[in-house]
């Protein structure tokens, strides 16, 4: 019997006798299975070839399972990704709302303009302060956002014991 034919693949004899059980020497046998674990070819034809008994299903399928895996890791992935970026567009976004860099604008357009050297080195200070009040007054509408109960949070109740319950 032929195993090969003129392509370098198996013959239809060869496939039923393998799969069949037939009359096969070892030799024959092992050239058989080497050439079925390299030629994808040749191994989806020895499908056709097989019982009807050899064709087993799983029991259960991992199909659902396997994507929601693979949705959380896309989800992980972009997440990871993007979350630094946006943590930082966030901060300078509400920065940018409570104009605190219109202070740093118009004081660095200040000390950068040439023509007035003069009157810039002797005012130097003074731009400074403004540069700090433009900043101070941005951080105090900022911490205002958090302040909910006025006052409240800064003052300490008497009847409250630090370190422990009273009774």
């Amino acid at each position: 019997m032929e195993l090969f034919d003129h392509r370098g693949h198996l013959t239809d004899d060869a496939l039923k006798h393998f799969s069949g059980g037939g009359a096969l020497s070892e030799l024959q046998r092992l050239e058989i299975a080497e050439h079925l674990d390299f030629c994808d070819e040749c191994l989806m034809r020895s499908m056709a070839f097989l019982p009807e008994e050899a064709l087993l299903t799983p029991e259960h399928s991992c199909q659902d399972t396997v994507w929601k895996r693979i949705r959380l890791r896309a989800v992980r992935v972009l997440t990871s990704r993007y979350a630094t970026a946006a943590a930082a567009i966030l901060i300078v976004a509400t920065l940018w709302s409570f104009n605190i860099f219109s202070g740093l604008v118009t004081g660095s357009a200040a000390l950068s303009n040439t023509s007035q050297h003069s009157l810039r080195q002797s005012n130097f200070s003074e731009r400074i302060e403004q540069l700090d009040r433009y900043v101070n007054s941005g951080l105090n509408r900022f911490n205002h956002l958090f302040d909910f109960g006025g006052d409240s949070a800064t003052q300490t109740d008497s009847s409250q014991s630090q370190g422990g319950l009273s009774s």
